[in-house]
This record gives C-alpha cells, sequence and structure tokens, in this order.
C-alpha cells in the first residue's frame, strides 16, 4: 500500500503547529513541519515532534480500566465502563443533588475543540455548577476577573504585527507557546519576535529570570519576585505624572482617571526600585517607551498570575493599556475577528464593568468571596467554578458536597493547589472517573480510566486559536490514523452518559441528537453555526489557509450604549495597599528564599516526565538557583535537597542557574506523583520530579472572586541533605 502524506497540526500545546504526516497501512511513519503553511513557514515546537512517539508510547492507556477491589485495574469495555458509571452517577444525582457531580477539564481537553461545549450541555441538563477548568488554575484575573472589574474595549485590541512596543511580563512565549492578546505570537514565535525586532519594535520584559525572551528584549526589568504589580503601578504614576497618557481618549473612554494618578502616586521609581531589585531609571525608561509608542500592548503570562496580587496585576494591565489607548479606533481594521466565530458589528467603545458576573454567581460553599465567574470567549461569556477550592468543595461536609467528578485529560493530583489536600479529596469521592491517556497520579486513584483518542486520530479545526492569529487563519484536519482498539472522544464521554441517563443536552446552536449519535463534523459545524467562513469550505480545503473575508472595520461608537472602562473598581485601593506594604516586607528569617514557577521546553504541563525527550534533558524538575546560592550552603551541582515552606516540603534536585538572581529558586509545577508516604515517590526525585504544590496552602491568602493563592514566589528555604 502506498504511503500518504496527510496534511494535519499538532494539538499539544496552544501553538497548533502545521505538519504533514506520512502514513502506511494506518501507521504514523513520520511527522514534519509543514513548509507550504502561509502563516507558521515551516514553523514545529518540541513538543509537537513528540507526537510520534506518543500514539505508541509504552505508558498509553489501550483500553479502559476499573479498579479492582484489591486496588488493581482490569480491562473493560468502554460502553460496560459508561454503563456502570451512569447507574452510578443516576444514584449520587438522585441521593445528594445535582452539585454533587462535578467535572474537571484540564488542558488537554482544550484541545478537542468539541470537548467543552459537550461538557457543559451536561452539566446543564443535570443543572450542575460544579463545572472547572484549567483556565481558573494559573490565570483567572486575565479571563474573568479583569474584564468583570474594569470592562472591556469592543473594537478589540493591538495585536503583534502592527505594534511599535509590547511589554510582556512573566511571560515567556518561546517555551510555553502562549501570550494573549498582543505578546509574541503562539505560531511561530522565534520568527515573529525576529520580524518585529527588524521593523524596530521595542521589546519590554518583566521577568524575575533571564528567560529565553528576556535574552532578546530591548529591556529586560529582572525583578525580585512578588513586585511586579508595584513595578506597573510605578510605571503608571510616571506615565501620568508626566502626562504621556493618551489625553483624547482618557477623555471619552475611560473613568476616574485622576483618582487611578492618585492611588498610584505613591508608587514612585525610586520607591519600587529598591525593593524590586532593579533601578528607579529602568522603571522610567520602560515607562516612556510603552507610552511614546503609537501601538503596541502590555500582557501577562502565568508567572504573575500565580504570584501574589493577580487581580491588581491584570487590574493594571488593563489600566496601563487603558490610559495610552492601545485598542483599534474607528475606521480601523480588526486583524483577524475570527474565521470560525459569526460576523458582528464592532463599535470603537467601551463596555463597563459587569459587575452581575461576580457578584450574582453561585458562591462556594468554601467562602462567600469565592464564587462562579465568568470567562469571556469569542462565543460569548462561560460561567465554570474556580478550581483552587475544588478539593475543599469535596471534603466539605453538608449539601452539595462534590461527590463524584469526571476528570477529562486532566490531573487534579499534580496540578492542584495544597496537593496533600486534594489527594485526601480525590480519595474522598464515591466516583472518580479519569479520561486519560496514560496511568497518572490522579488515574491511579480513579475507580474507572477511559482510554482516550489521540488528536492525530481525530477529526478537528483550529477552534481554540481562531482569533489568536493575526489573519483570518484555518485549518481543519482529518483524523491521521485510526485510533486501534476500544478509544473515545473525550466529547463523546458526556454524550454517552447523557444517553444512557435520559438527558436532552443543548448547545448554543440547538439541541444535541441524542437518538443517532452525531458526528464530531455534525458537532462542530453546530458549535460554529454562522461563521464567517462555512465549516464545510474550510473542510474541503487541505492544510492552514488564509481566508479572503470581509474585512472588518470598526464602527464609531453607539452613543447610546457607550460606557466607560473603570480604572477604579471597588477594592482597588485595598489592594494597592497590600503591594505597597509588600516593599518593605523582609525575605529573611526562616524562608529568606523565594520559589518562582517555570515552564520547560521539553515537556507540557501535567504530562511530566513520560513525554519529555528521554534520554537528552532528563525526566525531573530540578530546583534552579543561583550558584552563589549552591556554594553558600555547600551544595553540589545535581546534588538531592529538601525544600521547605511554612506548608510542607519535597525534595528536588540542586540545579545551577545563571538566569535568576541570588534569592529566588525555580521549579517547574506539575511534576512528581502521590504524596502518600506508601507511594515511594520522594525516593523517585530524580525520576519523576517533585511537587511544588505540596509547599502551598490553598486557603492561604486566596484572592477574592476566584479563590487564587499564592503559587508562585513561595517563601522557601533549602537544606542540604546528608
Amino acid at each position: 500500500m502506498p504511503q500518504e502524506h496527510i496534511k494535519t497540526y499538532c494539538r499539544f500545546c496552544h501553538a497548533y503547529c502545521p505538519m504533514v504526516a506520512t502514513v502506511r497501512d494506518n501507521t504514523l511513519l513520520a511527522l514534519e513541519p509543514d513548509p507550504d503553511n502561509p502563516v507558521y513557514g515551516g514553523y514545529t515546537c518540541i513538543k509537537g515532534r513528540q507526537l510520534i512517539e506518543q500514539v505508541d508510547h509504552p505508558t498509553r492507556v489501550q483500553q479502559s480500566q476499573k479498579k479492582q477491589p484489591d486496588g488493581s485495574f482490569a480491562d473493560i469495555a468502554s460502553a460496560d465502563a459508561l454503563d456502570e458509571i451512569a447507574v452510578k452517577l443516576q444514584d449520587i444525582l438522585a441521593k445528594y443533588g445535582p452539585r454533587a457531580i462535578a467535572s474537571y477539564n484540564g488542558t488537554y481537553s482544550f484541545q478537542n475543540s468539541a470537548a467543552h461545549d459537550v461538557a457543559r450541555a451536561f452539566h446543564a441538563a443535570i443543572d450542575s455548577p460544579s463545572y472547572y477548568t484549567s483556565v481558573t488554575i494559573d490565570q483567572p484575573a486575565k479571563v474573568a476577573i479583569g474584564p468583570a472589574r474594569m470592562g472591556f474595549w469592543n473594537g478589540g485590541g493591538h495585536m503583534w504585527n502592527d505594534s511599535d512596543v509590547a511589554l510582556i511580563i512573566g511571560n515567556n512565549t518561546l517555551v510555553s507557546h502562549y501570550s494573549i492578546p498582543g505578546g509574541v505570537p503562539s505560531f511561530s514565535p522565534h520568527n515573529a519576535l525576529r520580524e518585529g525586532r527588524k521593523r524596530g519594535m521595542q521589546v519590554i520584559c518583566v521577568d524575575p529570570r533571564r528567560t529565553e525572551l528576556a535574552r532578546r528584549a530591548d529591556q529586560h526589568l529582572q525583578v525580585n519576585p512578588g513586585h511586579d504589580a508595584a513595578v506597573l503601578a510605578s510605571m503608571i504614576s510616571v506615565i501620568l505624572r508626566e502626562e504621556l497618557h493618551d489625553k483624547a481618549f482618557c477623555a471619552e473612554h475611560v473613568a476616574h482617571l485622576d483618582e487611578l494618578q492618585a492611588l498610584t502616586s505613591r508608587f514612585t521609581p525610586q520607591r519600587v526600585a529598591e525593593a524590586a531589585g532593579i533601578t528607579a531609571g529602568q522603571i522610567v525608561v520602560a515607562a516612556r517607551t510603552f507610552a511614546n509608542a503609537g501601538r503596541g500592548t502590555a500582557v501577562s503570562g502565568t508567572g504573575p498570575e500565580m504570584g501574589p496580587h493577580p487581580n491588581l496585576l491584570q487590574h493594571l494591565i488593563q489600566s496601563i493599556n487603558a490610559i495610552c489607548g492601545r485598542f483599534c479606533r474607528a475606521g480601523e481594521k480588526m486583524p483577524n475577528p475570527g474565521v470560525l466565530t459569526p460576523p458582528v458589528p464592532r463599535h470603537a467603545q467601551a463596555t463597563g464593568p459587569v459587575r452581575e458576573w461576580l457578584e450574582d454567581g453561585i458562591r462556594s460553599r468554601v467562602s462567600d468571596d469565592i464564587r462562579e465567574t465568568v470567562v469571556l470567549s469569542p462565543y460569548g461569556p462561560k460561567k465554570e467554578m474556580p478550581t483552587a477550592i475544588m478539593a475543599d468543595e469535596m471534603l466539605m461536609e453538608g449539601e452539595g458536597r462534590i461527590r463524584a467528578l469526571i476528570c477529562v485529560g486532566g490531573n487534579p493530583l499534580l496540578a492542584f493547589p495544597d496537593q496533600e489536600k486534594t489527594h485526601r479529596a480525590l480519595a474522598s469521592l464515591e466516583l472518580l472517573v479519569c479520561v486519560d491517556l496514560k496511568m497518572s497520579a490522579t488515574a491511579q486513584m480513579a475507580d474507572y480510566v477511559l482510554a482516550p483518542k489521540l488528536c492525530l486520530e481525530r477529526e478537528d479545526v483550529t477552534l481554540l486559536t481562531d482569533i489568536w492569529h493575526d489573519q483570518p487563519y484555518c485549518q481543519y484536519t482529518p483524523a491521521v490514523i485510526e485510533a486501534q482498539g476500544d478509544k473515545i472522544e473525550e466529547w463523546e464521554v458526556f454524550w454517552e452518559l447523557g444517553r444512557r441517563m435520559g438527558l436532552d443536552l443543548q448547545m448554543a446552536g440547538g439541541p444535541i441528537d441524542m437518538q443517532h449519535k452525531p458526528t464530531k463534523y455534525e458537532l462542530l459545524s453546530q458549535i460554529t453555526q454562522g461563521s464567517r467562513v462555512p465549516l464545510a469550505e474550510i473542510r474541503a480545503r487541505e492544510g492552514g489557509h488564509i481566508y479572503d473575508v470581509p474585512d472588518v472595520i470598526v464602527q464609531p461608537a453607539d452613543p447610546g450604549t457607550a460606557q466607560r472602562l473603570e480604572l477604579t473598581p471597588e477594592g482597588l485601593a485595598g489592594e494597592l495597599d497590600a503591594a505597597f506594604a509588600d516593599l518593605d516586607a523582609s525575605v529573611s528569617g526562616d524562608f529568606p528564599l523565594r520559589l518562582i514557577s517555570r515552564r520547560m521546553k521539553n515537556t507540557y504541563n501535567s504530562t511530566g516526565p513520560e513525554l519529555s525527550l528521554l534520554g537528552e534533558k532528563g525526566t525531573t524538575n530540578p530546583a534552579f538557583m543561583h550558584p552563589r546560592e549552591l556554594a553558600e550552603r555547600d551544595i553540589a551541582d545535581g546534588e538531592v535537597i529538601e525544600v521547605v515552606s511554612q506548608h510542607g516540603r519535597i525534595p528536588a534536585v540542586a540545579a545551577a542557574a545563571d538566569d535568576i538572581k541570588p534569592g529566588v529558586v525555580s521549579m517547574s509545577h506539575c511534576w512528581g506523583g502521590s504524596p502518600d508516604p506508601g507511594a515511594g515517590t520522594d525516593g523517585r526525585v530524580r525520576e519523576i520530579g517533585s511537587n511544588t504544590n505540596r509547599l502551598i496552602d490553598n486557603l492561604a491568602g486566596g484572592e477574592k472572586y476566584s479563590g487564587m493563592p499564592r503559587q508562585s514566589c513561595i517563601p522557601i528555604t533549602i537544606r542540604k541533605l546528608s
């Protein structure tokens, strides 16, 4: 049988790199970049090039599993497993009510375009608000809290491709492949950065590490961890004091500019620089560079969003964009309003704070201040519960306690803050179902593990990244190979359970056929109903394509509906007080070091070491620190140490790194194994790494609305182990 060459794209991370698969006899022989792609131009990241190994990896779950009375697992047909799961869910629903049934939709679930819509439809059908995703683990302020407190600009913001400046705080797109809106594009980021610099673009990077991106920036403010918000407040104070802001835009579209200036005035460059470990001149130059540029955007990443004051940080990022007028104006063309989204008019006006998105949501049982939040998407607002307190929702007695969890494409035992509490919570469940490609730490605790198809084994479309590109780009991919054995897609789990439970599932495009199982294409057609380019046209075209669609020109404001962006929402003054007080906080005492998070190039979030480049980069998450810190403690590079916080302790492999300052330790999260002492994971630290979430108390200092705890900039000390 001759070889086939099939154009597809990687769904391993958020880059969605186009690739060409070579297939013969349903065997994947090769996976190479697509040099003909008009946007990526042959770019792929290192993670995507591991997909060919993923298909036949020895750790892959090839058949659905059921836990036996002795704790072992045995093969079970997916249909039989779903029959049993549906009966158990019906019993839990009848006994405890709808809130007792939860789902967690992890990072992998975002790579399947039908998964979330069908999962949400299932929750709506049983009236359960217990819908959680990985979005609220690391960046809830960006996608939910910030827009609700300030509001948003209907005409869209500036994009990388035509900007003069980018202010990037705690984001390293060259490794993470995620930086929206306005940061280095995730598609071919090295080339995008190179082309931006060629046209004279100024890149300002604020990061405690001299990351791959920071090394290429024009200005790098290598701040001490935890002072990102203070640096932003100081930059805003400089811009307003020197009257570098967009006066005309502010006069028409923002509220309480004078109050913001008063609140930030004490964050002088001299005062902030001393605590942040940089110079006052760096803050002033960065502020002037950003404000004096014609176009540009400030954007943050998971690093500071997981650190202190994330709600404040995100508000200040939105504020510096607002006072500098970094938005598309009337008469301008929107770079890319989306291919798969319906055409809607865009106006050069603000929608003010939508307080009901924060105030009217279902309250957590843990705290009245923590509640259901609304995540903005191109398809409208989507509600979900905050993940940070999910373990408490499982453990707290009373009505509404979570008794059953369907975990799709995630690994809560490694990803959730406060790992030991998470372990107790998962163990307390009456039913735990995991849809996972491997027997992850969470899957090992499950009652059922359903074997999913991998991305190359299913068709899909670039729905997730539809508005991330700076051009109307889209790609539909067929399944490259047929999945072997009894495997299902993530969305099928919720549809099959819904059918067995007699539910009517509804999506935005109408009811889902519950009598005859829809095809993936039929579901995607329903999800993208009314799109600017019909899905059938996209499906019929091989490979990725830039579509010739009518330009979307931003229209003048409608005086009857125009509102203002709120610069000083309720609670801002107190948040600024807390950030200012931190300028005097001591880093001495019992915990003189600060542990920050990082991304690692060879692995993808909670997949951990199984899919790293085995033998080349190692299979642990080292504790990187400045050589001086190691020398002062007589610790050798590669030696096993103990990392201790006020909440817990973990082993780690020490590694010298001159890209961070003394006083800082940098480790990647979502590694290690079960915290159960009987699992013996601490003794395997060189093999599987260690889990930094054991160092975190998930209820200590949680942010209002999201409950987001401090998961980076953790006060720690390190100890040499004999």
